[in-house]
């Protein structure tokens, strides 16, 4: 192994742990969590109270979004661009639309199944987990929640999607679009089933904590809508 590459890898690494280090927020010192604290009148176990109340009533008004009809709008995979580009210059546009509307309703039977999963998550909760929100981020229960629910709303959700694309079809209808664009669009391909269903996964989950971080923000700026008052209080420590 060169020296050159050596060096060429150092500097790789320490790249990545520069942005790394840049995109996550410091965690508050104790110190500063116990200020934050007193100066809101709430004791260590408040906070967690606090939590709890305040990340249920924020999951549970996302739920509710995620309900609506068009609340999650699926993306087409990019690996089928130059796909959609040929079927749209054949004036078959129509197709790719069908196959669009395949996967936004799989994807709006799945969503709204994350919220339970969300809820499972809150009570076990710990003092720990409840101290990153004091100092941290807007979104810090968001992103909270997500590493809390990732493995488990996985092992919910997969197999729904695998179902989901299975009733719909919409693996089909990705290899009918191929026959519809004409013989050299087979060069492109189109996702398999497996893929199809790696893609829906990850936009229903970013779509799903998309609502979540949004009813963050909204009650972060006006913790006055929770019915909790420790939920008020907890969330509203940043603005001390």
């Amino acid at each position: 192994m060169s020296t050159r590459f050596i060096l060429v890898l150092i500097a790789s690494l320490l790249a990545a742990a520069v942005r790394g280090a840049e995109s996550t927020p410091p965690a508050p010192t104790a110190a500063a969590t116990a200020a934050a604290l007193k100066s809101a009148g709430l004791s260590s176990a408040q906070l967690l109270d606090g939590l709890k109340a305040g990340l249920g009533t924020i999951v549970e008004v996302a739920g509710a979004e995620l309900m609506k009809p068009g609340a999650v709008q699926v993306a087409t995979p990019t690996s089928m661009g130059k796909l959609e580009s040929t079927l749209r210059r054949l004036n078959q546009a129509g197709a790719m639309d069908g196959f669009k509307a395949s996967l936004n309703q799989a994807a709006a039977t799945v969503a709204p199944q994350a919220t339970a999963v969300l809820k499972g998550a809150i009570g076990p909760l710990t003092l720990a987990d409840a101290t990153s929100l004091v100092g941290g981020p807007p979104d810090a229960g968001t992103r909270l929640l997500r590493k809390a629910t990732e493995a488990a709303l996985r092992a919910k959700l997969m197999p729904l999607v695998s179902q989901a694309i299975a009733a719909n079809g919409t693996a089909a209808k990705a290899k009918d679009l191929l026959a519809k664009a004409g013989p050299m669009a087979a060069m492109m391909g189109v996702p398999s089933a497996a893929d199809l269903e790696t893609h829906l996964y990850a936009q229903v989950l970013d779509s799903s904590f998309g609502y979540v971080g949004k009813q963050e923000a909204a009650f972060r700026a006006n913790p006055a809508q929770f019915k909790h008052a420790l939920a008020a209080k907890v969330f509203s420590l940043e603005k001390k």
